[in-house]
């Protein structure tokens, strides 16, 4: 299975942050429903401890605000690989849920967003010019005039650019504007003295004196972080202008006060954060989050769930999910974490006690509380009895959010768990109301392990089944199904070209690695007339699959070999014929098979793929060919020369197995190399072999 694994995934080019996160550099996809144990790319639509906790946060605030994830898929080339959809990470889920444009995966909040100079340049210039068209007071030619110059405004402001707001007007109006329009110039400038602004703060301007108000607060915290960051962009909140600090939040407070659902309102909480923020105020920062997930209008929230909880992940430090009046949402989010398996070591964990102690935390949100005791159940106690008692059975009759759709599919997994006859069931019951991102996949991806575990893998592949995810499909067909379901798989023309491509590939390369050569020879005959690939591609599951290799038409050169269905002939009636055995290895040598042991992508036994493989036999690496001849005393001079010189070169250049099998110690690598060079000294192979590694 192993040799398999490798080949189609090693050398098929296999593709696919924050404290307390992650981001999908370096994905490592288990193909789980749900993992107790945190990686890069662990998370599903199921609320989980393995889950990236932004994931786990993200989700529920979706559900909060009444937002679903968008289901559906951009297109796939219907020949390339196909993208694993779940288990995922964090950038692939960000950028799917947010328009283009928003950064959901901005690690370096501190450094961008709200509080920075020139983050609202190009909005504060659309607002300008629409406060200007909106002043039935102001004369036309000082609206053309104002407007040209804040167009002409730029940001940053270049060293010893000229001032552009030296704009002649005479009327009350235009004055109001045009001062508003220096005090913007100098703070674009870097001149972050708030007192421009205060003096607009009692404008008869509507727009002046309101842009006004919020800019105070802005300027003031400017001021406060002016030296607040040390030398790589860390915060360092012992430098922070804490006098400062104090009057930036009581202008946005006055502000907000004065504008609760104004123009600046949701930027203002952004500020208020902020500065919550840089004076390490965690109480105060609780609070403003707890506001910040509570509100359902999206105008004032201004943040999507999956940009809030990014910024949350950065910056609210881990006490505060549990601190002082601390949101259940962060509450829930911790407690997931915190069932998170790491190595042996469960000390840290948190136990059911814990978590019976947090209820009144979670009053009017039981079904929440009751999933995380189901959770722990499951995920930490290992219990999945107890999930049956917590949750009860729901025939969901609309689309499920989060929290609905991670009870009933725990409940289904516990069921599985207990093998109990209903688990399929209760599984299949949820697929018509999983309508939002990745929960069809999480679902199918349960459905396949159920059938893998129970040894059905052929109702995966009926032409009613409901697993539809090619990655899915795919991943039992190279690890688990046997001849007859390869056979099947290769000659449904209703299966998709690449589903038939791959069965037929994975059906071939099985016989030949484990000998059945009189099978392979039936059934190479499969083969299309044309095949789009070339023979030789390291990448054997790219646009196609290398169906290509099994026309290999042998070597001229070198060690000489006739062609891989006449070698598959000889092996098919003379199974020990070493010369064959040898033209099989050169076989696998020349065409990327050669790291199939050097690489390890084994499948666990709790992940789909991991069960027993229904295809009969073992592979047999190529460098126990090699020995195999070496060891045979009725071998010719050249067939043992050969095997030698092959069997060192196994180590070339740099000491790793590159054929497969059991490595082997320097001694005996040096042994072989001797062995070459003084029995066989005449050999063509004993004079290119100048080196053993």
């Amino acid at each position: 299975m192993r040799t398999l694994i490798a080949t189609l995934l090693a050398l098929g080019a296999l593709s696919t942050g924050p404290a307390l996160a992650s981001s999908d550099m370096g994905c490592d996809h288990r193909l789980v429903p749900a993992s107790v144990s945190y990686t890069d790319c662990a998370s599903t639509a199921l609320l989980a401890p393995g889950n990236d906790t932004r994931v786990n946060l993200a989700l529920l605030m979706m559900d909060a605000h009444g937002a679903a994830a968008p289901a559906t898929l951009p297109p796939a080339d219907p020949l390339q690989r196909p993208e694993r959809q779940v288990p995922f990470g964090w950038s692939s889920f960000s950028h799917r849920v947010l328009s283009p444009g928003r950064k959901g995966d901005d690690s370096g909040t501190w450094a961008s967003g709200e509080g920075t100079v020139c983050v609202s340049h190009d909005r504060g210039q659309a607002d300008f010019v629409e406060a200007l068209k909106a002043d039935r007071k102001l004369p036309e030619e000082e609206r053309g005039r104002l407007a040209a110059a804040r167009g002409a405004m730029a940001c940053p402001v270049a060293e010893g650019a000229t001032s552009s707001t030296n704009v002649m007007v005479s009327s009350a109006e235009g004055r109001a504007f045009a001062e508003y329009l220096r005090a913007a110039q100098a703070f674009y400038a870097g001149h972050h003295d708030p007192a421009p602004f205060l003096a607009l703060t009692g404008s008869k301007q509507p727009w002046v004196r309101e842009a006004a108000r919020y800019m105070v607060g802005r300027a003031w915290a400017l001021v406060a972080q002016a030296n607040g960051f040390g030398t790589y962009g860390e915060v360092e909140h012992e430098r922070m202008d804490t006098a400062a600090l104090a009057k930036a939040a009581a202008a946005l407070k006055a502000y907000l006060k004065s504008y609760p659902e104004g123009r600046y309102a949701a930027s203002a909480h952004g500020l208020i954060r902020r500065v919550h923020w840089l004076a390490g105020d965690t109480d105060a920062l609780v609070a403003a989050y707890g506001w910040q997930i509570d509100q359902r209008d999206a105008a004032l929230r201004n943040l999507h769930a999956v940009e809030l909880a990014q910024e949350i992940d950065v910056k609210l430090p881990e006490a505060g999910y549990l601190g002082k009046g601390a949101h259940p949402l962060l509450v829930a989010t911790h407690v997931l974490r915190r069932m998170r398996k790491s190595g042996d070591d469960d000390s840290g964990r948190i136990t059911r006690q814990e978590i019976d102690a947090l209820r009144p935390r979670f009053k009017g949100r039981e079904a929440l509380h009751d999933y995380l005791l189901a959770a722990h159940a499951y995920f930490v106690d290992r219990a999945p009895h107890r999930v049956l008692e917590l949750i009860p059975v729901e025939t969901p009759s609309r689309p499920m959010d989060t929290l609905a759709f991670s009870r009933q599919t725990l409940r289904a997994l516990a069921l599985d768990a207990l093998k109990d006859k209903d688990a399929r069931i209760a599984l299949t019951t949820l697929f018509p109301q999983a309508k939002t991102a990745y929960q069809r996949h999480t679902l199918e991806l349960a459905l396949a392990m159920h059938d893998e575990r129970n040894g059905d893998i052929a109702r995966v592949f009926a032409a009613d089944s409901l697993v539809l995810d090619p990655a899915l499909r795919e991943q039992l067909l190279i690890h688990v199904a046997g001849p007859d379901l390869l056979r099947a798989r290769a000659d449904d023309a209703k299966a998709s070209k690449r589903e038939r491509a791959l069965a037929l590939y994975v059906l071939l390369y099985k016989q030949l690695t484990r000998g059945r050569h009189e099978e392979f020879l039936k059934d190479v005959k499969r083969l299309p007339a044309k095949i789009d690939t070339a023979s030789g591609s390291y990448d054997k599951l790219g646009e196609m699959t290398a169906l290509a290799d099994f026309r290999w038409q042998g070597t001229r050169e070198g060690y000489v070999c006739p062609p891989l269905q006449q070698i598959a002939a000889t092996l098919a009636v003379d199974a020990g014929s070493r010369k064959a055995r040898l033209c099989l290895g050169e076989f696998f040598r020349l065409n990327g098979y050669d790291r199939v042991e050097s690489w390890s992508f084994a499948v666990g036994k709790d992940e789909l793929g991991g069960s027993a493989g229904h295809f009969p036999g073992r592979a047999v690496p190529r460098q126990r060919i090699y020995q195999a001849i070496i060891d045979d005393a009725a071998a010719s001079a050249d067939e043992r020369a050969y095997a030698l010189f092959r069997a060192v070169n196994c180590y070339a250049p740099a000491g790793y197995n590159d054929c497969g099998g059991d490595d082997v110690p320097v001694a005996t690598r040096k042994a072989w190399f001797s062995q070459l060079k003084n029995r066989y000294p005449n050999s063509s192979w004993a004079a290119q072999l100048r080196y053993y590694w």
